[in-house]
Parts: structure tokens; sequence; C-alpha cells
């Protein structure tokens, strides 16, 4: 019985073979799709992938060559500029036969992964360890441009710009401004020395600032970013005034200085104005006569202000620690913060995508105690948290001027009031600051960390549609 149905089975076993042997011409051979040949579809700095060097913080030229094909990476790790634009997707069509795409690391970036997709479904994916490069935006950098403003002797190698108070008349501050200026008139900015006179008296003129102007794709909008350029004057409280000001507000000016030199190759949506204010420390009346005058360089009132971003007192801040150990604070403050239970602008969200997916910050950081001094509304949460983002009402600085008219801001700053004891003081210096944290490394480290936050804050919130005038 068991022989019988075993001699069954085999026989229809068989006449299936014989059915289906027939059928299988009529569909064709089934063939799995080729994948991408990333060696001819895609070149990294001229080169094929498989010779490439990635280098973390440095810019790559790269050439997609196919039809339908597309170029994606994760956005958190690598950032996609085409155009001089940046793709908030990270995934960039050819359109054509070929594309070029700059890519974008941060000098925290330790791996690259690129997938090139075809328009069957089939991909192709590259990746690599990012090896040590030379970021584009670096605390070295900016620690020889601070050294060269705020040294003693002026000599080729030696600019001395200090004494920068605002005041009836100072020759100081003006050789300082004549010298920014020509840094922005150099880069290839419209840039404008910017001077207004509310006492009738030209030789104390209640503002100069020097302002340089970006024209954007569009026409109807303006966006900024600033820092304040003057100094506590003599006798200025709480320290007794200041002739260097490293810290407040040498560094935040040196940050502006660094931003007009990548954005000089970069594409922006709107009008942008990238500024140094005088006055600050004589309430705001710098950036107040900008954004309420109208003169050339003043703030156009018949554009929508998008938003702002204010650098004020800066490199004084994590990842630089203490004498005890203790994380010096790391501030950054959106707005306008209307209800302190909700969200209120969408830079927020901006705010910290940039910190916690892409800088990969640590956000939750805490210490034991509490830091000095504290935002507005959020004390209760915050007093004791090293990476200090999120909205807030805090003010004391030029951002106030721009949210006072519906732009949505953020304010950068470090530590100030009892954990910088040299604010507002003549012990505000360049050497001091690097005494405070341990060494010219760590404040480059800090300052490097910052700088990169407020470049990303800007390129982003440049293309999000929903980062408006909270007025319009």
């Amino acid at each position: 019985m068991q022989g019988s149905t075993h001699a069954t089975l085999r026989a229809l076993l068989l006449v299936l073979l014989m059915i289906i042997a027939p059928l299988s011409g009529c569909f064709g051979e089934t063939e799995a799709p080729e994948t991408v040949d990333l060696e001819v579809a895609l070149t990294i700095d001229g080169l094929a992938p498989s010779e490439a060097v990635f280098r973390a913080g440095e810019w790559h030229d790269l050439l997609l060559m196919g039809e339908d094909l597309r170029i994606s990476a994760p956005a958190h790790d690598v950032l996609l500029f085409v155009d001089g634009v940046i793709d908030i997707d990270s995934s960039v069509p050819v359109e054509g036969d070929r594309i070029n795409v700059k890519l974008l690391t941060t000098p925290y970036t330790e791996f690259v992964e690129l997938v090139v997709y075809a328009k069957d479904g089939t991909k192709a994916v590259f990746n690599q360890t990012a090896g040590n490069g030379t970021p584009i935006i670096s605390g070295e950098a900016w620690y020889e441009k601070m050294d060269y403003i705020t040294c003693d002797t002026p000599s080729d190698d030696c600019g001395s710009y200090n004494f920068r108070w605002m005041g009836s008349p100072n020759p100081a501050f003006e050789r300082a401004a004549s010298y920014f200026q020509g840094h922005f008139e150099g880069l290839g900015y419209d840039t404008h020395l910017m001077r207004v006179v509310d006492t009738l008296n030209p030789t104390q003129p209640e503002s100069l600032n020097v302002v340089a102007w970006k024209r954007g794709l569009r026409d109807d909008c303006v966006q900024g970013m600033g820092a304040h350029m003057d100094i506590s004057p003599p006798a200025g409280p709480p320290g007794g005034g200041t002739w260097e000001g490293a810290y407040d507000n040498t560094a935040g000016t040196v940050a502006i200085m660094m931003y007009a030199q990548i954005l000089v190759d970069l594409e922006v949506e709107c009008d942008t104005f990238l500024a140094l204010w005088s006055s600050e420390e004589e309430g705001l009346r710098g950036s107040n006569a900008f954004a309420n005058n109208d003169c050339e360089a003043c703030l156009p009132q018949d554009k929508e202000l998008r938003f702002y971003i204010n650098m004020d007192m800066m490199g004084i801040s994590w990842p630089a620690v203490k004498e005890n150990g203790d994380p010096f604070p790391y501030h950054a403050w959106s707005g306008p913060d209307v209800d302190p239970e909700v969200q209120d602008v969408a830079i927020t969200s901006v705010l910290d995508h940039v910190h916690r997916n892409i800088l990969k910050a640590p956000m939750d950081l805490r210490i034991e105690g509490s830091y000095g001094a504290g935002c507005d509304q959020h004390w209760d949460d915050h007093y004791n948290l090293v990476m200090d983002v999120h909205e807030d009402t805090f003010g004391r600085s030029d951002h106030v001027t721009f949210r006072n008219l519906g732009a949505q801001t953020i304010f950068h700053l470090g530590a100030y009031d009892e954990d910088y004891s040299a604010y507002h003081s003549p012990q505000d210096t360049l050497e001091n600051m690097v005494a405070v944290v341990g060494g010219q490394e760590n404040l480059e480290e800090s300052i490097q960390f910052v700088l990169w936050a407020a470049f990303l804050e800007f390129v982003l919130a440049d293309q999000d549609p929903e980062v408006r005038n909270v007025n319009a």
C-alpha cells in the first residue's frame, strides 16, 4: 500500500514538470535587478568612491551621474547642499543625467553613509569612517582672530582693536569699526558703516553699527545674525568696565566675522544682514537704531522679518569645566516664549534638532547644585541643567530688539554673572578666558561647538517655511 502511494506521487510530479516546462519560456528568465555601480555613477572630490577620503568638518564635492538616480544620507550626520542651499531631507534626485552636490559633515561626525537609489528601487550603499579634518568653522581660527584683535601693540601681526567704548568721541571705536567694515567689504558684502545721531551732536552718535547685506532668493523677507562689538565702558557695572572685552563681546564679534566667510558662498532664502552692533551696553541702542529707523542700511520696513540669531558672551561653556569639575553652563534660548507650558515658535524645533540630533549634545546633563543665574520662566526646571536649550523670555541683549518686532529669535550665551567673575571687568581678557577653562585647547573646543550650533541653526531656519514672523 505504501509503495503504491509513492508511485502515485512520482507520477503526479512528472506530470507537473511536463506542464510547467513549456510555460517557463512564456514568462522569460527571472533575474534580480542589477544594483547601482557606485564606481561608475559617483565621484567624491573627483575620485572614485573606493579612493575617496572623508574629513570631518570639511566640504566634499559629489558628482552623481545617471538618469533617475537619487542620493541620500542620514540627515543627522551628513548635510547635503545643492546650488548653495541645504537640502533639509538630505535626499537629492538627479535632474537630467547628472547633479553636483556639496557634502558637509560636522567636526563631530564619525561615520559617513551615502545611499544611491535607482528608479527600480535598487540601491548601492557607500560608507566610510570620517577622519580628522580642518573644520570650515574652527575654534583654532576663532582664537587666532581673537588674539589679533585683543593684542596690545599694533603691528603686522597685531591689530589691537581694544578700548571699543561707545562715546564722545572715541577714535579707538572708530578705528575698530572701520576694520570690521573692511572685513565684510573684502568678502564682497554690501557693507555699511551705519551712523545714527539722536543727540543732535555728531561727535556723540547714539549708534555706529557695521551692517553687511547679502541678497536672498526672495525679495519679500529679511533675516539676520549679529553681535555687539562695543564693550563695557570704564566704571561700568558690575565689574568696573573693561578695555579688551574678550568674552563680552569680542567673542561674538569674531563669530559673525567667521560666518561672513562661510555664508558668502551659500545662497540664502531672504535678504540677510550680518551685523556688529554698538551701544548694546548702553541699552541696545545700536540694534534699535537699525531696526526702527529709515536709512539705506536699516532694516527694511516693507519686508517680513523672519528670524534673528544673537551671539553674546561665547566660549566659556560646555564642554569646558570649572575648577570644581562641574561643566560651565551652555545657554541657547529661543523666543518669543509667550506661554511657558507650550512651544510657541518653530525655531525652537530647529534649536532642539541641532543640539539633540546633529551635534548630539548631552541634553540631560545636570550638576549637583545650581548655576549662578537662570532664565526667567523655567528656573525651577533648569537651575542645574548644563545644556540649557529651550524657549525662554530672557533678555539683556540685542535679540530683544528683533523679538519685539515679531521675529523668531535664538540667543547664544555662555557662563555669566556668578559663573564668570570677570564679567564687565578689566580681567575680561583672552588670557583670562584661557586660564578660566584650563587652557587654549579647551577654549577652542568650547567655542567651536557653539559656532557650529549657530551656523546649523541659521542654514536650517533659512529653509524652514514655519520660521516666520509671529505677526505674519
